[in-house]
């Protein structure tokens, strides 16, 4: 049986200079990419991308809107003439795999490129896992969560026992119960599933805080930018 032909990894390219756009596309269709071009970040889907390669021309109140869709998986990297440093900063930050600077080396935008996709990749990965863990740990009725709880925290039988008025007998028939609708063999695989369910679910929670705090900054700086304006103006 002939294995299924791999699909092009699709990047989604979105530069407002159509010269610019069509010479970039043509150079990432000869490395193999499927590219998608648009001249402005509104034509696109929001997190319809593996890979967004964005042309930013300055301080854009749009990169706030593109930081938040590195928290829920999507690939970001950026091209520009030139950015002030605080942005670069707060970007890379955020999740955005690299900033490149403008005119581009073919090589560092391949590659640049190339570590998006893997990361989105991995990305997926790890949140098909985290899905399927937690489909199975789903499974569990009410006593059997509580038990779970209990388990994983490193409480004994009787201790379990104690604390939901049940018996050591009726906690071991929860145990075994618990293992085989998560489909473990034991205890130390228990926690491990248990620990993965927690920090994935934690890591996804950190990284979409972290980009609304990134956003927050870049609105009060810009709110202290105007007052300064207008302070001047005044005077």
């Amino acid at each position: 049986m002939t294995p299924p032909t791999p699909r092009p990894r699709t990047v989604q390219l979105v530069e407002s200079d159509e010269r610019e756009r069509q010479e970039l596309q043509q150079l990432l269709e000869l490395v193999g990419l499927r590219v998608e071009g648009f001249s402005s970040l509104a034509e696109r889907a929001p997190g319809s991308a593996e890979c967004l390669l964005w042309s930013i021309d300055g301080p854009s109140p749009q990169l706030d809107e593109v930081l938040r869709e590195t928290s829920k998986g999507t690939s970001v990297v950026l091209v520009a003439q030139s950015l002030p440093l605080a942005v670069v900063v707060r970007a890379v930050k955020a999740g955005v795999v690299d900033v490149l600077c403008k005119p581009l080396d073919m090589e560092e935008l391949r590659r640049a490129v190339e570590q998006a996709l893997a990361r989105t990749e991995t990305e997926r990965l790890h949140r098909a896992r985290l899905l399927e863990l937690q489909q199975r740990i789903a499974r569990l009725t009410t006593r059997e969560q509580e038990v779970f709880q209990r388990l994983i925290n490193g409480q004994l039988n009787k201790q379990v026992g104690a604390e939901l008025g049940i018996t050591e007998r009726t906690v071991k028939a929860h145990r075994a119960s618990i293992l085989r609708k998560v489909a473990v063999g034991s205890m130390a695989e228990l926690v491990r599933i248990a620990t993965t369910v927690e920090c994935g679910c934690h890591r996804s929670v950190e990284r979409a805080a972290a980009a609304e705090r990134h956003a927050a900054v870049q609105t009060d700086e810009e709110s202290e930018g105007t007052s300064e304006d207008t302070t001047k103006v005044s005077a």
